[in-house]
């Protein structure tokens, strides 16, 4: 997702990386920051950079944020990973995309908060604190929900599956559907998804760039200090708006600062790289594999939201669904892209969300 220029990004990085190489590890960092085992005194340079290199202070801190923001559960298909936002009210389960974690719903969907929902979040197998043995298959994810929500004394929720959480998102729908009662894809896949041979900035970005750390450091301070540099790649990369729709629509987010903090969080919500590899790694594997998907079964109302100039997941994701699933409903975001949080018409799509949910609601 969002980036800035590979062109610039590329020289940047080979700087960063030769004036980063450390002598801690990144188990011992994670270690460190967690709070699981102190890194031993004698190790003076690992120490000072720990404590006075920003590259290291700002993993570290990030690391414990993630942390501290979620709770483990032992279910019996593993341990898992979630937070809840809500103190009552219904249940929305959010499938996330790829890369993720239960910070994602934060990210990108936190227009949903304080709705009259109580939001509950996790990380799929393979991000952050859940491990990927948990399920790698996204029929065997759909089983990891469930149990989250047999833990947690859940009986019934709505569903939210965005962008490669969707084939989960569908299959929780049919192995589950008495635990069901509303289903919301967005920008979801529901077909073969690849990563583009054609494309030389994808294959870079999901090939390497992704996983890096120091990249990703580099990102979140642009994002931070030049959020419109940010937007515009971002824009770039995941729409198929022309040059003046993607300028004026930069335009309109520097001028909603609700928008431009979706910008900052987009960044942290794929960071760190190395605790959301195995996650990514396997989506982009079981991705391929998408086929076939019981969307024909599907009997919970469902809404199904895109951009029609999503880039990332085509629009033609969606109309396989509206055709497919019994009596679903199509809402095309004319100009909307994978991000959703970042058009125009936000606004629009959150009402648009919220009064399905109510019509619905248990």
């Amino acid at each position: 997702m969002g980036t800035i220029p590979l062109r610039y990004l590329m020289i940047v990085l080979l700087v960063i990386n030769l004036f980063l190489s450390s002598c801690i590890t990144e188990h011992e960092l994670y270690q460190s920051a967690s709070g699981e085992k102190e890194l031993p005194k004698w190790r003076i340079l690992s120490r000072a950079r720990e404590e006075f290199g920003p590259y290291t202070q700002w993993k570290e801190a990030l690391i414990k944020e993630l942390i501290d923001g979620s709770r483990i559960v032992y279910t019996k298909m593993g341990p898992v990973e979630y937070s809840i936002n809500g103190e009552s009210g219904p249940y929305l389960i959010v499938m996330h995309g790829a890369p993720g974690g239960y910070d994602q719903t934060a990210a990108l969907f936190s227009d949903m908060f304080g709705k009259g929902l109580r939001i509950l979040s996790w990380s799929r197998p393979g991000y952050l604190r859940t491990p990927l043995q948990d399920g790698n298959m996204y029929e065997e994810q759909a089983d990891v929900a469930a149990a989250l929500m047999d833990n947690l004394g859940i009986k019934r929720a709505s569903v939210l599956g965005y962008s490669a959480g969707g084939p989960v998102a569908v299959y929780f729908a049919t192995r589950y559907p008495k635990r069901i009662w509303a289903l919301i894809l967005e920008c979801a896949v529901t077909q073969k998804w690849v990563v583009s041979s054609e494309n030389l900035e994808e294959k870079i970005y999901f090939g390497y760039l992704m996983y890096n750390d120091p990249f990703l450091w580099t990102s979140e301070i642009t994002g931070r200090i030049a959020p419109r540099l940010i937007g515009m790649s971002t824009i770039e990369m995941e729409s198929t708006l022309d040059k003046a729709a993607a300028q004026k629509l930069m335009d309109d987010i520097m001028h909603d600062p609700r928008r431009v903090k979706v910008l900052k969080d987009l960044m942290n919500s794929m960071s760190p790289g190395n605790l959301r590899r195995d996650g990514m790694e396997n989506d982009v594997e079981q991705l391929k594999k998408v086929k076939d998907l019981p969307l024909d079964k599907i009997k919970a109302p469902t809404l199904i939201i895109h951009g029609t100039d999503d880039a990332d997941v085509s629009v033609a994701d969606a109309a396989l669904a509206s055709n497919t699933i019994p009596n679903a409903k199509l809402y095309l975001v004319h100009g909307g892209f994978h991000v959703m949080a970042l058009t125009d018409t936000i606004d629009e799509i959150t009402e648009k969300r919220v009064m399905f949910l109510k019509k619905y609601s248990p």
